[in-house]
């Protein structure tokens, strides 16, 4: 007599690879633009993004139901690279190797003087220009996304504008 196994299904059998790949394909070109501002390193960029997918991946079967995940991955986005930069800051007490190359990588505007200023903003400062001006995020969407207050987000912004007026004003 042949007894039946019983065969328990794991959640993650019952996620929906083709919709996850739509979604990671129409996003990750838009997160890496994220992660790329915040990290100011193209490899720790690809890495966060790589992260943020496979988290998002473990997860999926919790997003049915809604109807765009892009802030959802963009929070995850932000919150992991934003993490990662004070966990090397933390492991390393001095300037990163990742702060060294900002000055000579990345999407920043073409006047030098303002990229340099750019380059000097603090991560958090350079998420929430991205986010509210190039994504065009509401302020209280930003804080949601980088997982701060309103008025946080509010300060981050002003701050920056503050350091990039003054560089726009010699």
């Amino acid at each position: 007599m042949v007894q039946s196994a019983t065969v328990e299904v794991d959640p993650v059998d019952t996620r929906d690879p083709q919709a996850f790949e739509a979604v990671a394909r129409r996003e990750s070109r838009r997160l890496f633009g994220i992660a790329y501002t915040i990290l100011r390193d193209p490899t720790e960029a690809e890495d966060a993004v790589q992260d943020v997918m496979v988290r998002a991946w473990r997860a999926w079967h919790r997003t049915q139901g809604f109807g765009d995940q892009g802030p959802w991955l963009t929070r995850i986005c932000v919150n992991r690279c934003l993490s990662h930069r004070i966990r090397l800051r933390l492991r390393r007490g001095r300037e990163t190797e990742l702060d060294a190359q900002a000055s000579e990588s990345g999407p920043t505007p073409s006047d030098p003087a303002l990229a340099a200023a750019f380059d000097g903003l603090s991560p958090r400062q350079r998420a929430v220009i991205l986010l509210h001006y190039y994504s065009g995020y509401s302020l209280d969407e930003c804080a949601e996304l980088m997982g701060c207050r309103p008025g946080t987000a509010r300060s981050h912004l002003h701050r920056a504008l503050t350091a990039l007026r003054e560089v726009m004003s010699r």
